[in-house]
């Protein structure tokens, strides 16, 4: 998502004593919780949810606001913060509002049958379903810190994670595959596809339910005195550092949801390539990003956050400005696989980004006042993430009738040689105009200030050649081998 947000869940009363551990039974049902969300995810957003937009006609403008939907919903966890430390009940908060979400996310399957009233239908049902989604994972995220004790928080969630990605890659391509399917076998009306997979999808998400209210619960701290909220989220703001931090995520994430709502979007209508074609590239990025974790937080470690986002950002940009290089008519015959060293460039430089932007906001975050911190560097980074699609699907039409070309001539006796070096045309106007904002909030970082380690000319080449070595490693049978193997290691068995 771009390098995208995604719904997290939770929910109801405690069956287990305050003081136990985390159980095997525990891990189990967090982590099935965690596939059945991670299902209904994988096939009702990304990829799937622009295809389905896409085959019900939907504009620039209605996909731009889809993508802001799940960044905009964010603003919710404000009064979800209220309600669970009033009602100081997270596992029901979770249960139930993640269960009537994922009601609303059954309906998206029936707007095919609504006719002209298809896309606001599915753009309203999509927001009630992530809004109170977003209402549950605030409940869920708190009650998840008090369930699992700190010593395994590391273990605990990644195994978890390991184990939902490699989930959502195989649902990737199994939901794609079935796409393409229906489009050859039933063509009359390939966006029933997609309301059948939306239907399933949110069937699983129901019994994620099932699996939260019976999740063991632990009663919440008790509180000296009311929260004061604007004092708690005014804090930030007052920090110098952590202003220009915020001004960062803000420029970048703005930048990066400016263009990535797009890429499918000009991948299925502008390149007319299949569902599966585009699914597969975006298959090649999650297994990139994957594996360049680990090498990723060893360079974080021995380094600094900022200069880690100081080699994976630009990359990011390099990759973004190489889509605008697909519209050349020269580079036609390449363009598949242009495209495939895109993808994997990209997810390995967002796994850089994702690691050290959340690692650079927490370390600059007090400890005393981390969760207001964090917050408010996570909801004004969603407020812009938010109105970036909005703005680019609005100024889809303009850029659709203008053109920008840079070419070379080469006049001869014979004959006039021009070669196109730059064509930027609809939807690529985007990536590049994406590429000087995100430039902007590099700009931004250089003034953040980062304790520990070093971000001068000589600690960067040296974490260069790091990061060129650790790709190396990645591209090597035993690098692929790690891909495959870590899923599997780490949903081993636990010893209870």
């Amino acid at each position: 998502m771009p390098d995208t947000v995604r719904e997290v869940s939770g929910g109801a009363a405690p069956t287990r004593p305050p003081e136990m551990s985390t159980s095997g039974r525990t891990f189990r049902l967090v982590l099935y919780d965690g596939l059945a969300s991670e299902a209904m995810g994988t096939l009702t957003t990304g990829v799937f949810l622009v295809g389905f937009a896409v085959q019900l006609g939907a504009s620039n403008f209605a996909i731009g606001v889809l993508a802001a939907v799940p960044f905009a919903v964010q603003l919710l966890q404000l009064p979800a913060v209220i309600l669970v430390e009033r009602l100081r009940a997270r596992r029901a908060i979770c249960a139930w509002s993640s269960g009537i979400g994922r009601c609303f996310l059954l309906a998206t399957a029936t707007t095919p049958l609504l006719g002209s009233l298809a896309i606001p239908a599915l753009i309203v049902f999509l927001a009630l379903h992530l809004g109170l989604g977003a209402i549950g994972g605030c409940a869920w995220n708190s009650w998840m810190r008090d369930l699992v004790p700190t010593t395994e928080y590391g273990r605990f969630f990644g195994r978890r994670t390991a184990a939902t990605t490699a989930l959502a890659t195989t649902l990737a391509v199994l939901g794609s595959v079935v796409i393409d399917g229906w489009r050859r076998h039933l063509p009359g009306d390939p966006a029933l596809a997609y309301s059948a997979l939306f239907a399933l999808s949110a069937s699983i998400g129901l019994f994620g339910v099932y699996l939260l209210a019976i999740t063991p619960d632990r009663p919440m701290t008790p509180i000296e005195r009311p929260l004061r909220l604007f004092e708690l989220f005014a804090a930030p703001f007052r920090a110098p550092n952590f202003r220009r931090l915020i001004a960062f995520s803000s420029a970048w994430n703005f930048a990066v949801n400016l263009a990535a709502p797009f890429f499918t979007v000009y991948m299925l209508r502008t390149l007319g390539y299949s569902m599966t074609t585009v699914m597969g590239l975006t298959v090649v990025s999650q297994l990139s990003n994957l594996a360049s974790l680990e090498p990723w937080g060893r360079l974080i470690d021995r380094f600094t956050n900022k200069a880690v986002l100081g080699v994976s950002a630009p990359l990011f940009l390099v990759c973004m400005l190489a889509w605008s290089l697909t519209g050349l008519p020269w580079m036609a015959p390449i363009t598949l696989y242009l495209l495939i060293v895109v993808h994997a460039l990209m997810g390995v430089s967002t796994a850089g980004i994702a690691l050290a932007s959340n690692n650079i906001a927490m370390k600059l975050s007090p400890s005393s006042q981390a969760t207001a911190y964090l917050a408010a560097n996570s909801i004004v980074a969603a407020a812009c993430a938010a109105i970036a699609p909005v703005l680019g699907g609005l100024c889809a039409d303009f850029f659709a009738a203008h053109q920008l070309t840079l070419a070379f001539t080469w006049t001869g006796v014979e004959r006039t040689l021009t070669l196109q070096v730059m064509n930027f045309h609809a939807l690529t106007f985007f990536f590049g105009i994406a590429v000087l904002i995100g430039l902007y909030s590099l700009h931004r970082l250089a003034f953040v200030e980062e304790t520990g380690g070093g971000s001068d000319p000589l600690v960067l080449r040296q974490l260069l050649l790091e990061a060129r070595k650790s790709v190396h490693n990645l591209s090597s049978a035993a690098g692929l081998l790690r891909v495959v193997r870590t899923p599997l290691l780490l949903l081993r068995p636990r010893t209870e």
